[in-house]
């Protein structure tokens, strides 16, 4: 199997991808609670940001901002991850 041939989008490509990244992280993310924090959170780097701020008078919460880089991050490694249980299967499959 060729880097063109592991790389290439199939419909099984696509839905593992789709059930590892949306699933996992979608999983991850509405399940943890942060209190009193603002904290980025997702699988494997974090992108979505999550948390809430108790606020005296005069203070200024801090920004923490949806992580583009860590989501393409996140896009290609799951991508990568699919491909590879892919490939793998058809080489089992194959014996």
């Amino acid at each position: 199997m060729g880097c063109k041939e592991f790389f290439k989008p199939t419909i099984g490509k696509v839905i593992l991808f789709l059930i590892l990244m949306g699933g996992l992280n979608y999983l991850i993310i509405s399940t943890t609670y942060v209190s009193d924090a603002r904290i980025v959170i997702g699988s494997p780097l974090g992108f979505w940001p999550i948390g809430s701020f108790y606020l005296q008078s005069g203070d200024i919460p801090p920004i923490v901002e949806f992580s583009w880089v860590n989501f393409i991050i996140d896009i290609i490694f799951w991508y990568l991850i699919s491909c590879g249980i892919v490939s793998l299967y058809r080489i089992i499959r194959k014996k």
